[in-house]
């Protein structure tokens, strides 16, 4: 059961709710166990036995970890070691089974991947980790573990949760509330909207145009590139919105994922806001730990003396993101175009690094401030071609048509082609998009500046509150893709 399922929000969630409400605060924890098993059955079915066997190394590394520590057998560097050496035992179990269900595609061996390994995965890591590192208790309790891996409304897409921040929510038992029962279900509305109304609309257009790249000219495909951003923007954040409101339902508070990315400066603030529990992931567990690496450390003092100060200071820093944008390729999936995506940002990046202190001071001495016009202009510009190229060549078929792809923009756009163009969808659904792109991008400036919609329209009469929300929910149904016609469009982090 996916989460923009209309059986999940108005079915499936409200059975949750109720059922929560009837049972007794200090066992809620195992009803939502219960419950997560249930829905990870419907979804994986057998191959719930793959969760299991991660939940039992994941908890068990924690505890051998944790008795290493209370013990007086080991002390000092070798107590260290010995931890060390679990812990790199227990990831490596761990991701040998990410490895299996998505990387041997590689070499022609196919299986089906149990729901949510990519996220779970990166959470057994964290836990691990933050019990070694003594930033975290071990958790004695084992089902209460595998709530923390498995709650129901993160464990398909995320997001990345940590368990210093999630015990106290998922534990606690909390009461409902009519203000959270309400405020959940207006940010699932809000996701509907983008998933079904966005989203589904676009993606018809996008399969269209992506599976066969050399029909068209390099106008069609770079409006191709554009939908897929969007498509891809609308439906993760739109997916985000229902995850997180469905646990706002239930008085559990889930990191946020997004934070107006298009409004960002430049490419390292996009990721900084796009999908960001995995980039504070990221940083966590693979910057810090590589940048604090003792022999890269040596390597920078050595450095010091061959190419001076200012340059050696770069390497350390350097080598950490490409490792960071590596793992950020590879965790997306098997093949080049996922290498190509980490290695395309790690570039950029790197030579934003380098760039901006020096642009920085130009503007400074120039007076020219970052609200001139002409100067967000064209950062916005710029992080728009920036992006949708990055996102072209994610969702292209190989590397090649990527390139072909690329190549038919700049030397083959021609903007008379737009009126003879086969899209895939009809200028009724076209419409709906541009109005619905419209709204997003009014919705996520007011953000940006800020505001808190939702607590502006709940400050409203009630006539006019309700009226906003029966617009929004009439707006899914009269104009949402679903039903005769249209394809269940499967949700797209989910493969990832």
């Amino acid at each position: 059961m996916e989460y923009h399922l209309l059986t999940y929000s108005f079915l499936f969630l409200p059975i949750i709710l109720i059922l929560y409400k009837l049972t007794p605060s200090k066992f809620r924890w195992c009803l939502l166990l219960v419950v997560d098993i249930a829905f990870y059955l419907m979804i994986s079915k057998a191959l719930i036995v793959f969760f299991i066997f991660a939940v039992v190394i994941t908890y068990c590394t924690g505890l051998m970890i944790d008795r290493l520590g209370s013990s007086n057998k080991y002390t000092g560097k070798m107590l260290k070691k010995h931890k060390r050496i679990i812990l790199f035992i227990g990831i490596i179990l761990n991701l040998s089974m990410l490895i299996v269900f998505k990387y041997f595609k590689l070499i022609g061996i196919s299986f089906i991947a149990p729901i949510g390994i990519s996220y779970y995965t990166l959470q057994t890591i964290s836990y691990m980790t933050d019990i070694c590192r003594r930033t975290i208790s071990c958790e004695q309790n084992i089902g209460k573990l595998a709530l923390y891996l498995s709650y129901f409304p993160q464990v398909i897409e995320g997001p990345i949760s940590r368990y210093s921040n999630m015990k106290n929510e998922l534990f606690a038992g909390k009461d409902l509330s009519y203000t959270n029962i309400t405020s959940g279900y207006q940010r699932i509305l809000w996701g509907l909207f983008k998933k079904m109304v966005i989203a589904d609309h676009l993606a018809p257009a996008v399969y269209k145009i992506f599976l066969h790249p050399e029909n068209y000219d390099g106008t069609v495909i770079a409006i191709g590139a554009i939908m897929f951003t969007t498509q891809l923007y609308a439906e993760f954040s739109g997916c985000m919105d229902i995850i997180i409101g469905s646990s706002e339902t239930l008085s559990i508070t889930l990191p946020e994922n997004f934070r107006q990315p298009f409004f960002a400066k430049n490419a390292s603030d996009f990721w900084h806001r796009w999908h960001i529990t995995l980039g504070t992931w990221l940083k966590d567990y693979i910057f810090y730990p590589i940048s604090l690496a003792k022999p890269l450390k040596k390597l920078s003092k050595k450095a010091k003396t061959i190419v001076g100060i200012n340059i050696s200071k770069m390497i350390v820093p350097t080598i950490a993101l490409f490792f960071v944008w590596l793992t950020n390729g590879i965790w997306h999936g098997a093949g080049l175009t996922y290498l190509f995506y980490g290695m395309y940002y790690f570039v950029l990046i790197f030579i934003e690094t380098i760039c901006e202190p020096h642009i920085e001071k130009f503007c400074q001495k120039h007076s020219i401030y970052e609200s001139n016009l002409l100067i967000s202009s064209f950062r916005a510009l710029k992080l728009f071609v920036i992006v949708n190229i990055g996102e072209m060549f994610f969702r292209a078929k190989s590397i090649t048509s990527g390139f072909n792809m690329f190549k038919k923009i700049i030397f083959d756009f021609h903007l008379s082609s737009l009126k003879d163009a086969n899209w895939g969808i009809d200028k009724y659904d076209m419409i709906i998009c541009f109005f619905a792109i419209i709204l997003l991008f009014i919705v996520d400036f007011i953000h940006e500046k800020n505001i808190k919609l939702r607590d502006v329209i709940s400050n409203y009469k009630l006539p006019i509150r309700w009226a906003i929300w029966y617009a929004l929910i009439f707006s899914i149904i009269l104009t949402g893709a679903y039903g005769a016609g249209y394809t269940v469009i499967d949700m797209i982090y989910a493969a990832y």
